[in-house]
């Protein structure tokens, strides 16, 4: 994800943009040990439940994120009367009890967390700090650690630091996006480029936006112009393709919108409609649903006349459209919401597994903060 949400706002589904942006709980937890674990809501407090939805940590947090190298991200009021962030383990046990205003995710072994002067810093699975509060942050979950390193923000320019806290590459870029195989975007002045681990530029700035390598393939624009929204009269999107890693263009620079290539596949969009190209750039499912997700367990989400099914990779509607909101397929189960306040779980049959309802439904628990 980049500044200013890169290409999400724009597309994200408008009665659920809240929920994505502060907690992403529509979405299934995947954890590293064995046995998933799914954000749980009843009475307007969160847990976990397993596939079948017998509770396992019993809903008592106000926020709850998913699950990263066996520890979750949870809400809970401090005696101030704000909510802090704190992690649990899988059995629901509070392992790390400092509250910190924000906090990103395990990742490597670490977690980006802020301190009450805003400063970043990152703690290790004990909750100690490895790495002081001293850096500043735009996007919390953008200076997770990957490949080794992560990106921070120090005096207003971006650069990488190392495990150690020690800068591998100089802060003296305008942003900086995490390593993914082995490059990372990064932008100086208006333009993305792509620079490797040592700090050297392998394809130079030259894009108007870039989107990070996933299957050898990058997205990158050209045209785009930075607005507050597409309500914006200065505000034009551009067009996107994508680059190899020589930085040449082997998919034309033609779409609206694109997104990373998951399982030889990525969706496209033209004019307000998506469908899916190949890796090559052919056109394999038309570009004939109102939008799309990628595909995840051989299925994609995708929507039609405000209703969401899922189709396969020939393009086969295998689960009708009948929800109001569906997400990605993981290990054969999908998040899928019947509408806006009664959710569930379904198989890869359609068939649910585990249903709820609630009356009330929101990023935040129902239940206040005690002031």
């Amino acid at each position: 994800m980049k500044p200013y949400f890169n290409q999400l706002i724009p597309n994200i589904r408008p009665a659920f943009l809240l929920v994505f942006l502060t907690t992403l709980m529509c979405f299934p937890v995947l954890s590293q040990e064995t046995g998933r674990l799914f954000i749980h809501l009843k009475n307007g407090l969160y847990g976990f439940a397993d596939a079948r939805g017998k509770v396992v940590i019993k809903p008592q947090f106000y926020i709850v994120e998913e699950f990263s190298e066996g520890l979750a991200r949870v809400a809970i009021c401090a005696k101030e009367g704000t909510l802090r962030w704190a992690f649990i383990d899988r059995t629901g046990s509070i392992v790390i009890k400092l509250h910190f205003p924000e906090t990103a995710a395990f990742s490597e072994g670490f977690a980006a967390v802020t301190d009450d002067k805003s400063r970043l810093g990152f703690i290790d699975r004990t909750g100690s700090y490895i790495i002081p509060p001293q850096f500043s942050s735009i996007i919390i979950s953008e200076n997770r650690f990957s490949e080794g390193l992560a990106a921070v923000q120090f005096q207003d320019k971006h650069g990488y630091i190392d495990k150690t806290g020690k800068f591998v590459i100089k802060p003296e870029f305008d942003y900086a996006s995490p390593f993914s195989e082995g490059l990372a975007d990064v932008k100086i002045g208006d333009k993305w480029g792509f620079m490797d681990k040592k700090g050297e530029f392998v394809i130079k700035p030259q894009f108007d936006r870039a989107d990070e390598f996933s299957e050898g393939l990058a997205g990158v624009n050209i045209g785009y112009v930075y607005a507050l929204n597409d309500q914006d009269p200065k505000y034009r999107k551009g067009k996107w393709g994508y680059i190899d890693k020589t930085g040449e263009v082997v998919i034309p620079v033609r779409y609206d919108f694109v997104n990373s290539f998951s399982e030889g596949l990525a969706v496209v969009g033209v004019d307000g409609k998506y469908g899916f190209i190949d890796r090559s750039g052919k056109l394999v499912i038309d570009t004939r649903f109102d939008y799309a997700e990628p595909f995840s367990d051989g299925l994609a989400a995708v929507e039609v006349d405000d209703k969401w099914g899922y189709i396969d990779k020939a393009g086969q509607m295998v689960i009708a459209p009948q929800f109001k909101e569906a997400y990605s397929f993981l290990d054969g189960i999908a998040w899928v919401y019947v509408d806006p306040f009664n959710a569930g779980r379904i198989n890869k049959a359609g068939k649910y597994v585990w249903r709820t309802y609630e009356k009330k439904r929101g990023a935040f628990a129902s239940k206040p903060c005690p002031r």
